[in-house]
């Protein structure tokens, strides 16, 4: 959720931040594009050999990661960098969490729960893209972006110690994953 947030102020850190033109931001949403379907290429041919937790972990991880080098650029060409790995590793992440959901929640519900999940991420959307546009006022946006990067960045840690400190995680075999 904090990266959707950091999504809806890249335009204006593109813009503000680094002085570039709208085509030059049309170039970089492009390059992330780019990212995440070789991403989703390289994700697909490590399928049988990657489990979901890796993806949704190691994924997440370098996403933020990136988001988070991204916000910190100070050249056009390392917000560039940044933007094309940010694609890449999002596809990893977004695979990982799609494969879970698609994997533990039984057809029957998925859509009871997918609806009471996505008011819930929206809810936590909207509140993190709130605090983030309150303290890019009181701060500078680029500080406030590398901030709620670095914290993502912790959140993906610790998600790594929740998936992989037991062996069983919510009846997940290590086998199957």
């Amino acid at each position: 959720m904090i990266a959707f947030a950091l999504d809806s102020q890249e335009a204006t850190f593109i813009k503000q931040d680094l002085a570039l033109s709208d085509s030059l931001y049309g170039a970089f949403v492009s390059s992330a594009g780019a990212g995440a379907i070789i991403g989703g290429m390289v994700a697909a041919s490590f399928a049988k050999k990657v489990s979901t937790r890796s993806y949704m972990v190691i994924g997440l991880f370098l996403t933020m990661l990136f988001y988070t080098a991204f916000y910190a650029s100070t050249s056009s060409i390392l917000a560039f960098v940044s933007f094309v790995f940010l694609g890449f590793f999002m596809a990893f992440s977004n695979t990982g969490y799609e494969t879970f959901y698609q994997q533990y929640v039984p057809p029957e519900m998925m859509g009871r729960f997918g609806s009471i999940a996505n008011l819930f991420q929206n809810i936590l959307q909207i509140s993190f893209t709130l605090l983030l546009g309150l303290f890019a006022e009181l701060f500078t946006l680029q500080m406030t972006a590398i901030i709620f990067g670095i914290i993502s960045i912790l959140f993906s840690i610790s998600l790594y110690f929740v998936l992989y400190s037991q062996k069983n995680y919510i009846g997940l075999k290590e086998e199957i994953l």
